[in-house]
């Protein structure tokens, strides 16, 4: 029998296992702020959606002002562009991993880019769109982010930012925001377009000699599943900057992608010893020392978690999934059935528990 040990979360649009810690500040900038305007603009997209989830007898997202700016610096950067795109190409990387940089522990998140006339077109277009709408309701999702920025007197272009988290914790702060436009880069005929802060900082994508260059590389590498070029760009982070401490978390990750549980379990000792609190550290000790056939390390390493984060599926399944490799299918039933109790949606767990019930 072969089974396989939940790293990610079930599918949707973008979605991100709590991967990457908490990543470096490269440099403190005052981001662009929206206008009045592009605030309500924003508010309205907000109470259009929310009335269309109660509609459907789903429950209402919860806005959130971090969310709502980061979302507003990439459409500020669509609107200069005239591009709907889920790609910066100030920074040269998609949005998706850009917002695992800005909220590293943020448990899944999805995105809708578009635009139009105003805000009652772009929310009547989104629910008309298979793929948009899919996101608008999704059940899992907890909060959103808006923003809204205008290009010219009939056009403005929107992001939607969904995320699912368990607690606010993981929403508290922006880990790296760059700051996207200098004066010199606004469109000459939209010169109002926003406001300006007197000291914008622009910051590009860094370069070779900053630890962070080799970490997006490094996520790139493992999100493509080639694991041994991960492991090589996150070592090249620790070797610029030996106190980078989630270039450890990364590498433990990409060992265990490599195959290498054991060389991720001494990383991720280290780092708990140092972090002992840190759930996401714990839930892939805790699959490391399950491909090691340490089954009862394992198994209190998932309940470590879920003392924290009760509603963790893939925890849930992992647990399952440990009892039943060691031969406890009645231990492994219920842990496969709180999975789905949590994610109905899990498919993983559903074989799994189809495959353990007497």
């Amino acid at each position: 029998m072969r089974c396989s040990v939940m790293v990610v979360t079930a599918a949707f649009a973008f979605s991100a296992a709590p991967l990457w810690g908490t990543a470096l500040r490269v440099q403190e900038s005052e981001p662009w702020r929206p206008t009045e305007e592009e605030v309500e603009l924003a508010g309205e997209i907000i109470v259009a959606l929310n009335g269309a989830r109660t509609d459907a007898g789903l429950e209402a997202l919860e806005g959130q002002a971090n969310l709502d700016l980061f979302a507003y610096q990439h459409a500020s950067e669509m609107a200069q562009r005239r591009s709907v795109t889920h790609h910066s190409h100030l920074f040269g990387i998609g949005t998706r991993t850009r917002v695992g940089m800005a909220f590293p522990d943020v448990y899944q998140f999805g995105e809708n880019v578009a635009a139009n006339r105003n805000a009652t077109a772009l929310h009547r277009a989104l629910m008309a769109s298979a793929a948009h709408r899919l996101n608008r309701m999704d059940t899992t999702f907890t909060h959103v982010g808006v923003g809204i920025a205008r290009a010219g007197d009939h056009q403005i272009y929107m992001v939607e930012i969904f995320v699912r988290v368990f607690d606010e914790t993981p929403l508290a702060e922006i880990a790296v925001l760059y700051s996207s436009v200098s004066r010199s880069s606004m469109l000459e005929e939209d010169p109002d377009h926003g406001e300006v802060v007197d000291e914008i900082v622009r910051i590009g994508a860094p370069d070779e000699n900053n630890p962070e260059y080799w970490t997006q590389r490094g996520i790139h590498s493992y999100q493509g599943n080639r694991y041994a070029e991960a492991v090589g760009h996150f070592r090249r982070s620790i070797e610029i900057a030996p106190d980078y401490e989630y270039a450890y978390y990364n590498l433990a990750r990409a060992h265990l992608g490599a195959g290498a549980p054991a060389a991720a379990l001494a990383i991720l000792d280290r780092q708990l010893a140092r972090h002992p609190e840190d759930a996401d550290m714990w839930s892939s000790r805790g699959t490391a020392l399950l491909l090691l056939q340490r089954f009862d390390e394992a198994a209190e390493a998932f309940r470590t978690v879920l003392r924290t984060r009760s509603r963790d599926a893939g925890s849930w399944y992992n647990l399952g999934l440990t009892h039943e490799m060691r031969g406890d299918d009645d231990a492994a039933e219920r842990a496969y059935g709180q999975a789905l109790h949590e994610d109905p949606d899990l498919a993983a767990a559903a074989a799994a528990l189809a495959r353990v019930s007497h």
